[in-house]
């Protein structure tokens, strides 16, 4: 399995793969569905809304700065949008929403550090 979410093996629709200058990107929208979350996407402007809990994170293609509830956060690489679905880096969960995150040969680990 690719994704090990939370402890469990899950299979998205995408397995991660490598992108760019060799980082390992994920889609967006499986990843935050499969952390019980939500993600709007405007396909005009190429940006997306992700809402895990309380917290909400705006993420525009091409841009490796993201605004999560009103604080600007770097990425440590730019998202992009291929065939409508949008892909960030797999740390884009540590760094927007604080969730641990690991790669394991070719799986994702993510994880939240503050769950029971």
């Amino acid at each position: 399995m690719p994704y090990n979410i939370q402890g469990q093996d899950v299979q998205l629709g995408s397995e991660p793969f490598l992108h760019g200058n060799n980082k390992h990107y994920v889609p967006l929208r499986d990843m935050v569905d499969a952390l019980g979350g939500t993600v709007a996407f405007d396909n005009e402007s190429k940006s997306a809304t992700a809402t895990i809990g309380q917290w909400t994170a705006s993420i525009q293609m091409g841009n490796e700065n993201v605004v999560v509830s009103g604080t600007p956060v770097t990425l440590s690489a730019p998202p992009f949008v291929e065939d409508g679905q949008m892909f960030v880096p797999f740390d884009f969960f540590h760094d927007a929403f604080g969730y641990s995150v690991s790669l394991a040969g070719d799986t994702v680990n993510v994880s939240n550090p503050n769950a029971a």
